[in-house]
């Protein structure tokens, strides 16, 4: 149950990522109003950035957690993301007022790369907080 719990929610959050880079104004995705008034210009490069790898890491995070390291089904989700992190930013060229940009997909690679190394990081302190001998990783049959 849990786990198709975070498929979904991967699944989810991946088509609301899509869409938000595929639009002429993210903003448009929470309300029209933002559109003509938004709470931060998205334009300035820093921001941009940011908003990228956060974006990227929280999809990255959410691979780590669906994949409960099984290698190929990690390896596999990794490289589809990236991969679909070229292809907004190539298709980004077909919609007015967006163009692609080198530095959103660098800023794409370090919010995966970095969700892959802090999540094995976590794994690693909660085992070692919480042995598995208190919480199984396995569910009791």
């Amino acid at each position: 149950m849990v786990s198709t719990i975070k498929w979904v929610l991967l699944l989810s959050y991946w088509s609301i990522l899509t869409q938000s880079l595929l639009m002429t104004c993210p903003w448009e995705l929470f309300s029209h109003s933002l559109v003509e008034h938004p709470p931060f210009d998205i334009s300035f490069e820093p921001i941009s950035w940011l908003i990228h790898s956060t974006a990227y890491a929280l999809l990255g995070f959410l691979i780590c957690e669906v994949s409960y390291w099984r290698t190929k089904v990690l390896a596999g989700l990794f490289v589809l993301a990236f991969i679909h992190s070229a292809a907004c930013e190539s298709l980004q060229t077909l919609i007015p007022g967006r163009w692609p940009n080198l530095w959103d997909g660098f800023s794409n690679t370090l919010g995966l790369t970095s969700a892959f190394v802090l999540h094995k990081a976590l794994r690693r302190f909660l085992a070692r907080a919480f042995p598995w001998k208190i919480f199984p990783r396995t569910p009791a049959t």
